[in-house]
Formats: structure tokens, sequence, C-alpha cells
């Protein structure tokens, strides 16, 4: 008979990263069927190392029992223990130049390594992610530096009631006190020169369905994409509303030959096509880009684009808050990823220069790389909540061999990027990035 693998909490390195992959409660669960959990001491995980203890955990240095390592983001390669299995982010299935080191060191150490990213449905919908609080935490800090930003500029708006997302102690916290913002906006408006305040969002996923939570706090009239125009025209009064307009693929792209857009065209042929925001960006206030992006795909705003925009009158547009951080993808001007300590920089595209802060003439992007952090609490209770059935699964089998074991979740087993010193077949596409 197999023994259960122990599972050990991984201790997160990286900056500002306060989130856990289990909770305590879910570490109990696991102890009470018969998983032992080492947690490793950490002084800037959400949880106290107590609150594992108390719950049945060994609280260690360093995993030395584990065969099951669960974390957040990529470890350190020098970290790295050999022939166990990790679960994580590893952020290489994209062949992404700055992990390959990680993935070469996993074949080389024998590691079995599961992708959240990769776990899904037989739709491709994933199963496990932190993605609905991206969408939170983007949004709500969007709409706070917008506010700064306005506020520099003499404009006086109820977006500066909102403070950044890790400084609420909860989700919770922060929704009560949307409540007062939201009853700032019904009885005092925004300025008229801010009016009507439009916020497009691009992306249905579990981004965008944050985001629009969030937005929902403020009870938003919602405008069909073709009728912005004529809103634009005959509402610029409506000082005491907030609205949101979420874009389609077909809003969001046009044919350069002029014809209707297909979708199945566009996936076959996406040189074909080009961002239609062009048509609607002048008339938001603020963009907030929530989108999977591949760099086969035309781009949703160019420097171009925005220089040519920001030229003519009307230009209202003040802000990107680009969640999905590809740097010069989606977003041309994002050209790097930000930190909550450094959240914003500004783009000039009359000048093509880029200022870091809010406090400068142009277009202000927000690109956090990890905003889930910012609520660590609730984030983590998501998410442990979406991996401990797994993590339990795997460590009762006791089995290293995952891809080859069919008890084990077929979601499992096709998230397992390498194992036994190879790549695994749905992952062999990665042996050119390795390579290079």
């Amino acid at each position: 008979m197999r023994k259960n693998l122990t599972v050990g909490l991984l201790k997160e390195t990286k900056d500002f990263e306060h989130r856990a992959p289990l909770v305590p409660s879910d570490v109990k669960w696991l102890i009470k069927r018969g998983v032992s959990v080492e947690v490793e001491r950490s002084n800037n995980r959400v949880f106290k190392d107590s609150e594992y203890k108390i719950n049945g955990a060994a609280i260690v240095d360093k995993v030395r029992e584990a065969g099951l390592l669960v974390g957040i983001k990529e470890p350190r390669v020098p970290d790295l223990h050999s022939h166990k299995i990790y679960m994580l982010f590893s952020h290489t299935a994209k062949g992404q130049v700055h992990n390959m080191p990680l993935l070469k060191a996993c074949l080389k150490k024998n590691i079995t390594l599961i992708d959240y990213e990769k776990i899904v449905d037989l739709y491709g919908a994933r199963l496990v992610y932190f993605g609905k609080f991206a969408g939170i935490c983007g949004i709500v800090d969007s709409l706070h530096y917008l506010g700064k930003k306005l506020a520099w500029k003499g404009i006086k708006n109820p977006l500066s009631m909102i403070k950044p997302a890790y400084e609420y102690d909860s989700l919770k916290d922060l929704k009560l006190s949307f409540e007062e913002v939201k009853q700032y906006i019904v009885r005092k408006g925004f300025p008229d020169k801010l009016s009507p305040f439009i916020v497009g969002i691009t992306g249905h996923g579990n981004v965008s369905r944050g985001v629009q939570e969030i937005l929902g706090l403020f009870n938003p009239i919602e405008i069909h994409p073709k009728n912005m125009l004529e809103f634009i025209q005959h509402q610029r009064k409506q000082r005491h509303k907030m609205y949101k307009i979420v874009f389609l693929r077909e809003e969001k792209f046009r044919s350069k030959e002029g014809k209707g857009f297909y979708f199945e065209e566009y996936l076959k042929h996406p040189k074909k096509f080009e961002s239609n925001l062009d048509v609607y960006l002048p008339y938001i206030n603020i963009l907030v880009h929530t989108a999977y992006w591949d760099s086969k795909y035309p781009r949703l705003v160019t420097k171009k684009m925005m220089n040519t925009l920001s030229s003519k009158e009307p230009f209202r547009m003040e802000f990107i808050g680009d969640l999905s951080c590809d740097v010069e993808g989606s977003i041309e001007i994002t050209h790097k990823t930000t930190s909550p300590d450094r959240p914003t920089f500004t783009y000039n595209p009359q000048k093509n220069k880029f200022m870091d802060g809010y406090k400068s003439e142009g277009i202000t992007v927000l690109s956090v790389d990890n905003l889930p952090a910012e609520l660590p609490g609730d984030a983590s209770d998501d998410f442990s909540g979406r991996i401990r059935d797994y993590v339990y699964q795997i460590a009762a089998h006791g089995i290293n061999d995952i891809t080859n074991h069919m008890a084990i979740p077929a979601e499992i087993r096709n998230a397992v990027v390498t194992q036994n010193g190879r790549l695994t077949k749905g992952y062999s596409y990665l042996k050119k990035f390795i390579s290079r």
C-alpha cells in the first residue's frame, strides 16, 4: 500500500507576495484525512505560522519530508528540490524567456511540475485562478490613481475617496467603503468635465468578472458600443451616474479590407485584422484591459493610435488599467510591469516619452503584475478552496508518475508540464524555447 505524500507549503520569495496557496482551515482538513503538512516559516504570509501549527501542521525552516510542494509564484532555481512534485504558477507555458532557467532546472532535477494555469475543464476554462481578485484589485487601484491624477490636474472628483486595494483590511471592508463613494456620486456627481464618466472594459473572463463585481457597487448603466456615440451627444450632463461599456470581439477588431468581423476568420488569419478601439477611446475616461493576448494577434492600443487620437478633440481618456500586464503587448504603451509601491507610469504620445508616476501629461498606465496579493486573505481563501481537493487526491495516491495514473483527475494530468526529466506530450512545443 502506498504511503500518502506529505504536503509542503512553500515560503514565497517574491516582493509584495503575502498570499498562501492553502489556508489554515484547509490544512486542517487535509491532516484530518491522513495527509501530513509541513509549512515553511514566513513573516510575510498573510496567515501566521502559529495559525497553521494549531491546525496540525509542522512548522519548518525548509521542507524535508514533503513530496508534494505547493506555492504561488515561481521559486528561485537554487531552492528547487529534486524528485519532488511542484504545484505553482510557473509562467513557462508561453515560453517566457525569463523562466526558461526554471523549466530547465525542473527537467534536470526530475521535478514533476504542475502549472495551475493549465488546470482547465473540457472547454479550456481555467479551474484554478486568482483572476477575479486581479480584476477586483485592478479596478480599485485604477480608479484610485485616476482620482489622484485628476486631483493633480485640479479636478475635484469622487474617485479621490478610493484607497488602493492593499489599504483595505478585506474585500468586505472594501465594499462597505465603496458605498460611501457611491452615495457621493448620487448626491454630488462627477464634474461636468468628466461627465458622462465611462469605464471601458475588454475581456469576459475571470479578471473582467472581478472588475465588474466592483463596478457593480456603483450600479453603473451599461452602454452598448454601437450606441455610444449617440449617447455621448445627448447625455453629456448625466453627472450622477457611472457608465460602463464592455467590448465584444466584433467591436474590438475590424477587417483591414473593410469586410465584416468573423471570429473563425480572425483565429485563422489574425493579420487581416486591426484594432477598432480608435472609434471608442476618445469618449471613455478609463480603459480597463483584461483580455488574453498572444503576439500573433493585433494590438488593441498602439503608440501610433494614441498619437493620432490625442492630437484631436475630443479625447477624454486619461488612464489605462492594463490588468493583463503583457509588456509591449496588446497595450503597446505598457513598456514595463509595475509593483504596488510604484504602480503607474505615464506615456506622452506627442513626445513618445514615458515618465514614472501619474504627475505628468499623457495617458497614465497601471500594470501591476501581482494584483491579487493586495487582498491576500480573501484571495488565498478563494484559491485554497479551488486546489484543496486536487492536493488531497495527489497526496493520497502517493505517486510522482501523475500523467500515467488514471485515478488522478484528467485536468491535473493535463497540467503536468515536466515529469521524469522530460517535457510531457502536451508541452513538447517548449523544446524550441529551452534550446534558445
